[in-house]
């Protein structure tokens, strides 16, 4: 296609070229290059801030599973003793029928 169509006397003005102070130039990378730096400086504070929280949370979920895990362990436990009682089997005996020694064994 070819460009639209312009009457032959149509004149195009450009606004005049308008020049920007050296000094202005210089102050505008001037602060470009100073929020760059800033920004630099401020994410590595983040990243290490939330590396620690980070770390605390890790902490406090392992430390959470040790719980259930423990938990976990004192039910089981509750369990056999109470289907020992229910089979009235003595506990040393119910103990090796049932094959729970290790669920017995001090940590």
């Amino acid at each position: 296609m070819s460009a639209p169509l312009r009457h032959p006397n149509t004149v195009v003005l450009q606004p005049p070229t308008v020049t920007v102070s050296p000094l202005i130039r210089f102050g505008r990378y001037a602060a470009l290059s100073l929020g760059v730096v800033y920004g630099f400086f401020r994410l590595r504070q983040i990243r290490e801030y939330h590396a620690d929280i980070r770390e605390w949370e890790h902490e406090k979920a392992v430390a959470a599973a040790q719980e259930a895990a423990k938990q976990k362990k004192w039910l089981a436990k509750d369990e056999m003793r109470y289907l020992m009682q229910v089979v009235n089997l003595p506990f040393d005996e119910g103990v090796k029928q049932f094959g729970v020694a290790d669920l017995y064994k001090e940590d």
